[in-house]
């Protein structure tokens, strides 16, 4: 799978005209919820954007234990592995079934997180789980869900492994160099190189 690194300047050109798809759309979220980490910058600027085109919304980020790049595979590859979700309660306090929910990610792959996420809601809320649950991600990998469900609304289709610009872990020193040179003199030189590994 080839690496695509992504700059800072597309991602938030990216996720602002997500916001605008989503707006042509004709839903009205009451509540967003970025997927930490990719999905919660993502869902600050379809936040802002939808703020400014009059859309109010309470924006929220919940964490779930994907855990990157280095053991996206093995997670993927093992059907036992349970996604745990965390920091749902300012939701299961607050949502109703009369408001709309959209949850936005940076990458749809697999689907798992997303699904745990509106597993998760559901056991909890019961009658108060949204009637309108809309997801949104900027990059969908199709060939890789696991999942019924899929997203609403898009920016892009790949098939490549995307590597954010706020992501470091998993990167070899050679990669780190070269796209965040900046970086490159304080890389400790004995340390492993390759997946998984840190600077």
């Amino acid at each position: 799978m080839k690496k695509i690194f992504l700059d800072e300047e597309t991602l938030i050109l990216d996720s602002f005209r997500l916001g605008v798809q989503i707006f042509e759309s004709g839903f009205r979220p009451t509540f967003i919820v970025g997927l930490w980490r990719g999905g919660s910058s993502v869902g600050i600027y379809v936040q802002e954007c939808l703020q400014t085109l009059g859309v109010e919304t309470n924006h929220i980020s919940l964490r779930t234990s994907y855990r990157g790049q280095p053991y996206y595979h093995e997670m993927v590859a093992s059907a036992d592995t349970e996604i745990r979700v965390h920091g749902t309660q300012f939701l299961l306090e607050n949502l109703n079934a009369d408001d709309s929910l959209l949850l936005v990610d940076d990458v749809f792959s697999s689907g798992k997180s997303i699904d745990a996420v509106i597993k998760r809601l559901r056991r909890h809320l019961k009658r108060n789980m949204p009637g309108q649950v809309r997801i949104a991600t900027l990059y969908e990998r199709p060939s890789y869900r696991e999942t019924a469900i899929k997203p609403d609304f898009r920016m892009h289709e790949t098939e490549d492994w995307l590597v954010f610009p706020y992501e470091l872990n998993g990167l070899t020193k050679d990669e780190i160099r070269k796209h965040k040179p900046f970086l490159g003199p304080y890389l400790n030189d004995t340390a492993p190189d390759g997946p998984g590994s840190s600077c």
